[in-house]
């Protein structure tokens, strides 16, 4: 059964944009709340149900945003699950739409309806909103689905990247330069500004109510997952004075069972797992001094940089080479190997007034520079571009 709500009429001068996602997760309501209620624009998200045994899942409260949601199957193709949104078509042909933005590979069948959509049945301008390539991996991996994507790729009139490095990985690709729009991906920044600011506690009252030892505290928050290298925060703590460093590791998933007994096992007792936290993850933040994201990830890039921390990375997911500037909001580093990370803990530890400012430029980066304003904005722009030139 399909839900549809807040309908919308017909608007004749206005694009019609209907935005494909598998679901509509947490961090995305701000920019779908904002996308389908802005005057620019008559846009609506068509969305499925959530992923069963997986981390894809809608958030509990999608109020305010125009939307659909689709029943929906679920496709198993050898590791992957790929979700089918049942009426899909139908629903677009009532929406009636001038472009329709689409979510990348992970929404494969969607995408495939959107261009079965275009060519049978209305000439559409069609957007991909993708990675295209992420640092570390090879631009092209040999197989079927090297051979799907080029082809595919010809019926897009325009494509919405998540980082300049996405950008640069599609033009390689050989991508006519103006079929690129950067939508540097950040998560609500607002929001976590806004828990920045309503906390009064100092770093240090910070550290007391969460029964953290007054130390230079290091933050990893996310999914304790093996692409994300979470274990890279342990080899630091063997490495780091106990004396003079705490490890925070927030998040659950497949690695908090083996990182605990690890943490048990060898005696890591500067090392702390309290699992997957909400109402005191702004005080874990404030209470931190770095951020390291050692891994896979991106959103938290962002979210750290709204408390004024500098971040540590080396290869994320691409957003890294917009959001930190080397010495002025953080380092990315050449190598991912532990000891570059424990050099960059160490001299931001001895240089405190250096390591505030790059926390002070990184807050500016992201309150004023990318923004959840800012990634509507280029969406619009997109569609613009894609109703215009419509192969």
């Amino acid at each position: 059964m399909t839900t549809d709500t807040n309908k919308i009429g017909n608007e004749p001068n206005k694009i019609r944009l209907a935005v494909l996602q598998r679901v509509c997760p947490g961090y995305r309501v701000t920019l779908f709340t904002r996308l389908t209620s802005s005057n620019e624009i008559n846009a609506k998200l068509f969305i499925g149900e959530s992923i069963p045994n997986s981390k894809v899942n809608n958030a509990a409260k999608l109020d305010g945003i125009r939307m659909a949601k689709l029943e929906t199957r679920f496709v198993r193709l050898g590791k992957r699950v790929l979700p089918w949104h049942v009426g899909l078509i139908k629903q677009l042909r009532s929406f009636d739409p001038d472009v329709i933005l689409c979510e990348g590979e992970s929404n494969f069948l969607g995408y495939l309806q959107a261009i079965w959509y275009k060519r049978f049945i209305k000439k559409v301008g069609l957007i991909h909103w993708c990675f295209i390539s992420l640092p570390g991996e090879p631009l092209q991996k040999p197989g079927i689905g090297l051979i799907l994507k080029r082809y595919t790729r010809k019926f897009f009139d325009a494509f919405l990247l998540y980082s300049s490095y996405s950008k640069a990985s599609l033009l390689k690709l050989g991508i006519n330069e103006n079929k690129a729009f950067v939508a540097t991906n950040v998560g609500d920044v607002g929001h976590f500004i806004g828990l920045a600011d309503s906390l009064t506690e100092t770093a240090m009252e910070a550290r007391l109510k969460l029964n953290l030892p007054e130390k230079f505290t290091v933050l990893y928050t996310g999914t304790l997952d093996r692409n994300k290298r979470p274990e890279i925060l342990l080899e630091l703590a063997k490495l780091c004075d106990p004396k003079s460093f705490n490890f925070v590791l927030l998040g659950g998933g497949e690695m908090l069972k083996e990182l605990n007994s690890t943490v048990t096992k060898e005696g890591l007792f500067n090392v702390y797992l309290p699992g997957k936290v909400s109402s005191t993850l702004a005080l874990y933040y404030k209470a931190s001094d770095v951020l390291l994201v050692p891994g896979r990830g991106g959103i938290v890039i962002s979210e750290g940089m709204a408390f004024s921390l500098p971040i540590i990375t080396h290869q994320a997911d691409g957003t890294e080479y917009d959001l930190i500037r080397n010495e002025k909001t953080g380092f990315i580093l050449n190598s991912g190997d532990v000891d570059g990370f424990r050099q960059k803990i160490e001299w931001l530890k001895l240089n405190k007034e250096k390591s505030s400012n790059m926390g002070k430029a990184g807050r500016q980066l992201v309150q004023f520079s990318f923004t959840t304003d800012n990634m509507v904005s280029k969406i619009i722009e997109a569609a613009a571009f894609a109703k215009k030139n419509i192969d």
